[in-house]
């Protein structure tokens, strides 16, 4: 995948490791408290080189985002995460303008057809 793609998603599969999470310094986590385990994660670059990385479930839940410096710094925190949970990065498509609601729909379709659920 091209390394200035300013929007790129991946599925993530069944995580064989404990959940790593990115949070604010300082500020422990509950367990209940937490947001539900990404089905899929979206990386959006802006304008300054900078990006998102967001992370959703395949029922639209939202479960968290951090900013990086770069879309390749986004990607790496995302295998930190997820490890060979990730699967492969695929390029959203520049014709769709709404690139977190693909993703959803992206990763609904995919897992419904794995028989994840």
């Amino acid at each position: 995948m091209s390394q200035s793609a300013p929007r790129s998603l991946a599925l993530v599969g069944v995580m064989t490791h404990e959940r790593r999470v990115a949070h604010t310094s300082g500020f422990p986590l509950d367990p209940e408290k937490m947001l539900p385990v990404a089905d899929v994660v979206l990386v959006v670059a802006d304008d300054e080189g900078g990006a998102m990385l967001f992370r959703y479930t395949a029922h639209g839940d939202f479960g968290g985002d951090t900013w990086h410096v770069t879309a390749d710094e986004a990607r790496a925190q995302a295998a930190f995460e997820y490890d060979d949970a990730l699967e492969p990065w695929l390029e959203v498509p520049s014709d769709i303008t709404d690139a977190h609601a693909f993703a959803i729909q992206y990763a609904y379709e995919r897992l419904n057809r794995r028989g994840d659920w």
